[in-house]
């Protein structure tokens, strides 16, 4: 009976977290209301409640979902460090725009992330959240850069720090607009050049 009613909290749980989620990327996420959330889930407000502390911690919930896949990601570049940096930066950006391509899900949560969620107060847990790991990003990718700079790989004159902000904004800027207007760009087949295009003007000629 107590591993039922558990499956039933997780199956609610989850209800919840996907009626969120098509309700933040119809309609933004501060238009979105718990009482619209609930009534799209099938459930009271108060079993949201139940979940979640407030819509914060709902939308936090739901970046969770994607956010596992990346940072499995990142965790590997550090757990290697006697790879190749470039090579590890190369495959984690190749990998992480072809998910993005490939997945209903990343496509609806990062659009929710880039182009839906006003950054109002009542959200400032998850954004800061957000901003943590972007931070995480960066710090990971600085390390492959130093690696890389000790190993005579990096362009001479470029900091890694500034290797790893740089990368990390133009990848954002990848795929702000690939979200905006999937068209212009098949992502899963030119995730490689893109990457590549960037990467060049880092690596030691």
């Amino acid at each position: 009976m107590a591993r039922r009613t558990k499956a039933e909290a997780e199956s609610t749980r989850a209800a919840i977290l996907d009626a969120a989620e098509v309700l933040f990327f119809q309609h933004g996420v501060s238009r979105t209301t718990l009482e619209k959330i609930a009534v799209a889930a099938n459930v009271t407000r108060g079993a949201i409640y139940w979940h979640f502390q407030n819509k914060a911690d709902l939308f936090n919930a739901m970046l969770e979902r994607v956010r596992l896949p990346f940072q499995t990601l990142l965790t590997e570049i550090d757990n290697n460090p006697g790879d190749n940096p470039f090579n590890q930066i190369r495959d984690l950006m190749i990998n992480g725009l072809k998910l993005i391509a490939s997945s209903d899900q990343h496509h609806r949560v990062l659009t929710i992330v880039f182009h839906r969620c006003e950054y109002i107060d009542e959200l400032n847990p998850a954004v800061n959240k957000q901003d943590e790991l972007d931070e995480q990003a960066v710090a990971v990718m600085q390390r492959a850069f130093e690696r890389a700079a000790q190993a005579d790989l990096l362009r001479d004159g470029i900091c890694p720090y500034l290797a790893a902000t740089a990368l990390h904004m133009y990848m954002g800027g990848i795929i702000s607009n690939f979200l905006l207007r999937p068209q212009q760009c098949d992502l899963h087949q030119h995730a490689g050049a893109l990457v590549d295009a960037m990467l060049q003007g880092l690596k030691k000629p």
